[in-house]
């Protein structure tokens, strides 16, 4: 097995630059959905009011 050759302060650096790029990825990700959420919402609605019909129209012809 080798031995690190880090020193606890390139250890804290490296630590610490993973979580400058997390939290930068999580801002990108953030800013990404205020972006689109108004479209998102529409696509859902849209969804969801094509499987209600859907199945309203199965129901109805069932019947028959």
């Amino acid at each position: 097995m080798s031995s690190s050759d880090r020193g606890p302060l390139e250890t804290a650096k490296a630590f610490a630059w993973t979580v400058f790029l997390v939290a930068l990825l999580l801002w990108a990700a953030v800013w990404l959905i205020q972006q689109v959420w108004v479209w998102l919402l529409i696509l859902l609605a849209v969804v969801v009011l094509v499987g209600s019909l859907v199945w309203w129209w199965r129901m109805r012809r069932d019947r028959w």
